[in-house]
């Protein structure tokens, strides 16, 4: 009964440490220091410079997206190399070729 009761405090301790590790490694870990120490102040303006820098990126890729520009390259025919269309839809005489 003994051995019971010891084996049954051991298991709840071991759940409750391993539920805290758990909680520790599922934290975000960010990193934004560099060099030296770092006041909260001096964090809270990096992170704030980062994010502007992400909208405008993100505003950027969103007006190159509405003109229609795109960074993959037009489809060309094979035979003709106009964009546009492909080989089997290609208008140019093929029956001089053999």
């Amino acid at each position: 009964m003994l051995l019971a009761k010891l084996m049954r405090d051991r298991i709840a301790s071991l759940k409750k440490a391993n539920k805290a590790a758990t909680k520790r490694k599922q934290r975000k870990k960010k990193r934004i220091q560099k060099q030296g120490t770092l006041i909260r102040v001096e964090g809270e303006d990096i992170i704030a410079q980062k994010e502007a820098d992400e909208q405008i990126e993100r505003e950027q890729r969103q007006s190159g997206a509405q003109l229609g520009v795109s960074r993959q390259a037009l489809a060309r025919c094979t035979r003709c190399r106009e964009p546009g269309h492909n080989s089997r839809t290609c208008k140019k005489d093929t029956s001089g070729t053999a």
